[in-house]
């Protein structure tokens, strides 16, 4: 019986990868690193902000990781201040649904920005919990963001659901031993095609649909 549901934030709940993928740009540029969509899907999306960098830049010091950060981190702040994020609409339908249907929801990101962004687009309340890049020690794929979040919601974590738009956090729901849900908003199926479920919208989800996928993997 399903539970909770665990969202990622960016790419997930909130209109954020454009921004994210303009801030590391400029900032990957600046110091001279090539750096594109592909690159950003496949080695820095999802992960914690000091582990994608260093998956780039593998030869730089860490006083030198935690300058680029920092960099990175400014020109995103700038961004969203001159460009707020939107919610997608079929993420609200779906969180929507899920708190008619009391399932317990939760937001689980590596993105130390998540509380402030939530807050400022009036949704931080929806969420029975809200697990941020402050919460953990070890970054997706590891499972541990995904564990806190099942714990917090005092649930059993073969009943959570995971949905995620990054190879990594399909990575880490797996790992965690959650049936995963990738949503693939950027024509990116095959990058998730490992996760149990790969949709274009969450509107193509119910909660009929969601008890059916979670026994089935149970099988």
């Amino acid at each position: 019986m399903l539970e909770a549901v665990i969202f990622d934030m960016d790419g997930v709940i909130t209109d954020t990868v454009p921004l994210h993928y303009k801030a590391w740009e400029k900032m990957f540029k600046n110091h001279g690193y090539e750096f594109n969509f592909n690159i950003y899907k496949e080695k820095v999306d999802g992960k914690p902000r000091i582990k994608g960098i260093a998956s780039i830049a593998s030869n730089e010091n860490d006083e030198v990781l935690n300058s680029m950060a920092e960099e990175k981190q400014k020109y995103f702040l700038n961004l969203i201040e001159n460009h707020p994020p939107k919610i997608f609409d079929d993420a609200l339908y779906l969180i929507n649904l899920l708190k008619k249907n009391s399932i317990k929801i939760a937001v689980a990101s590596s993105s130390k920005n998540t509380k402030k962004i939530l807050q400022s687009l009036n949704i931080y309340n929806l969420f029975d919990d809200v697990i941020t890049g402050y919460d953990f020690k070890h970054g997706k794929p590891d499972p541990e963001i995904f564990l806190i979040a099942s714990k917090r919601l005092n649930t059993k974590f073969q009943n959570c659901i995971v949905i995620e738009d990054a190879i990594e956090g399909i990575n880490a729901g797996i790992n965690a031993g959650m049936v995963t849900i990738g949503i693939a908003r950027h024509g990116n199926e095959i990058e998730l095609s490992h996760a149990n479920l790969v949709v274009k919208s969450l509107n193509e989800l119910n909660i009929e649909k969601l008890n059916i996928l979670l026994q089935e993997a149970k099988i």
